[in-house]
């Protein structure tokens, strides 16, 4: 994969520590003599140096390598037994077809590696060997420009960690330019269940307290703004998911205009922000303001 310069722009100042609702998530490329082209952004920072060792991590020795399998898009290793048929997995190479359908996005069959681990301190002890300025998380999305790769411990909240995690490999396989806030609004979304339709309770909740706290307002502009993911809180991924709810789930036109803004973002990653496209459809910032506090308390209430 080659990545547009803006791309690098967004993650250049970081190896990702994100907030307690987040995943650790990062990018790097290589030039052709195998260093980190972060490295030339940012010669100056520690991060980068960190960075240097990713070159090597998919090749190294303490990868899980016991159970090797292929489904669709996803190149599945494990350190314990699974099963091909295993209905999560299943569900991970269904959710390719849902985000395909639901965005009207493209399929791609660019590789997803997942590396799944039985023991999460095995997990633990990997990720600080090779991603040692990541937060502790019990999974992380890692992309280069030539793999996309999802790193995770098998527990109790694996299906969530996993499409989590899994839907950004799938959106960064066919819009490379995704926006911070939309890439994580919309793993947000199809973290969940099929069955919830992307009705994110824990986060509908959580925003309905803070309205009537009366310490928060939706802005999309101050989500567009974001560039680093340790920046967000809980307040930017629930608002993110919400934004990302409201578009797909209440009118055509919304989640056309959704559809139409990741098809130019696939196309030029520098184009028209999504909040300018809504104020010319919907009007002037304070119209969608209420649109999505009164979306927000039907949720809620549900």
């Amino acid at each position: 994969m080659v990545v547009s310069s803006s791309v690098l722009s967004r993650f250049a100042c970081l190896l990702v520590a994100v907030g307690a609702a987040g995943c650790a998530h990062t990018l790097v490329t290589f030039d052709p003599d195998g260093r980190p082209l972060l490295w030339q952004r940012l010669d100056q920072s520690v991060q980068v140096a960190e960075a240097a060792g990713l070159a090597n991590v998919f090749t190294s020795t303490d990868l899980p390598q016991r159970t090797e399998r292929r489904v669709g898009q996803l190149h599945i290793h494990a350190d314990f037994p699974l099963a091909g048929q295993h209905r999560l997995i299943r569900e991970l190479d269904n959710l390719r077809v849902s985000i395909s359908q639901q965005l009207d996005l493209p399929i791609s069959d660019e590789p997803i590696h997942l590396y799944l681990f039985a023991d999460l301190e095995d997990y633990q002890g990997f990720v600080r060997r090779h991603f040692p300025q990541f937060p502790t998380r019990r999974a992380c999305f890692v992309e280069t420009d030539t793999t996309l790769a999802v790193f995770a411990a098998w527990q109790e909240r694996i299906a969530e960690d996993l499409r989590h995690e899994t839907t950004h490999g799938y959106l960064h396989a066919v819009v490379p330019g995704l926006p911070l806030w939309l890439d994580e609004g919309l793993a947000e979304f199809f973290e969940l269940p099929e069955a919830s339709v992307g009705l994110h309770e824990r986060h509908a909740a959580h925003l309905a307290g803070r309205l009537l706290e009366g310490t928060w307002q939706p802005q999309l502009e101050r989500l567009e703004a974001l560039e680093d993911a340790a920046a967000m809180s809980q307040d930017h991924y629930a608002e993110a998911w919400c934004w990302v709810h409201w578009l797909l789930r209440t009118t055509p036109e919304r989640r056309q205009l959704l559809e139409r803004y990741l098809t130019d973002l696939r196309h030029d990653p520098i184009t028209a922000p999504l909040s300018v496209r809504l104020r010319e459809a919907e009007g002037p910032p304070t119209v969608t303001t209420a649109a999505i506090r009164q979306h927000l308390e039907l949720a809620a209430a549900r």
